[in-house]
C-alpha cells in the first residue's frame, strides 16, 4: 500500500512538474526582451530542479522562442549561470533570490521563483499552490526592473502583487 501511494505522490509530482514547465515556456510568450537579446539560444537556467529543467529539454527538443531555439542549463547554485533570459530558481534554493538579484540586477532576465511572496521579495514570477491548484503571482514592476516587458494578458492570468 506504501508503495503504491508512493508511485501516486512520485505521478503527482511529475505532472506538476511538466505543468511549471508548460507554465515557464508560455510565460515566454507573454514577455518582450529587447532586440539585443533575441539572437542565438534562448537561454533558460533552472537552479536546482533538475525535473523542470528534463521537461523543458523536453520542450525545447520541438519548441522555440520567437526565432530562437531553446537552450536549458541545470545548476545547484546561481554562481554556476551567465547569461540567461530567464532563471527558474527552485522552491528548495529560494536562500539564493538575494543573490540572484544582485548578480542578474538589470541583465534583461525573466526571474522566476517556486514560493509563496517571493515575487513581492523580487522575482518577477512565482508559482504558488492554491489547494490543488497551481498558479503564480506576478509583479510587473519587478519584470521591468530587469529592462523587460509583461503583456497585459499576464498579469490578468496571475495573481498582481506589485
Amino acid at each position: 500500500m506504501l508503495v503504491l501511494f508512493a508511485g501516486i505522490m512520485t505521478g503527482a509530482n511529475a505532472q506538476k512538474e511538466r505543468f511549471k514547465a508548460l507554465f515557464i515556456y508560455n510565460f515566454t510568450k507573454n514577455i518582450e526582451w529587447p532586440p539585443q537579446v533575441k539572437s542565438n539560444h534562448f537561454i533558460i537556467g533552472v537552479v536546482g530542479n533538475s525535473d523542470i529543467a528534463a521537461e523543458l529539454q523536453t520542450i525545447a527538443q520541438t519548441q522555440k522562442v520567437g526565432n530562437q531555439t531553446i537552450k536549458v542549463i541545470n545548476g545547484n547554485s546561481t554562481d554556476e549561470l551567465e547569461f540567461c533570459h530567464l532563471v527558474f530558481l527552485s522552491g528548495n534554493k529560494t536562500a539564493q533570490l538575494p543573490h540572484l538579484l544582485t548578480k542578474l540586477s538589470g541583465k534583461q532576465t525573466l526571474i522566476i521563483t517556486d514560493g509563496k511572496n517571493l515575487a513581492a521579495k523580487g522575482s518577477g514570477i512565482s508559482f504558488v499552490q492554491d489547494g490543488d491548484k497551481l498558479k503564480f503571482e506576478i509583479c510587473r514592476r519587478n519584470i521591468e526592473k530587469q529592462g523587460l516587458k509583461s503583456s497585459s494578458a499576464l498579469a490578468n492570468l496571475g495573481i498582481v502583487v506589485d
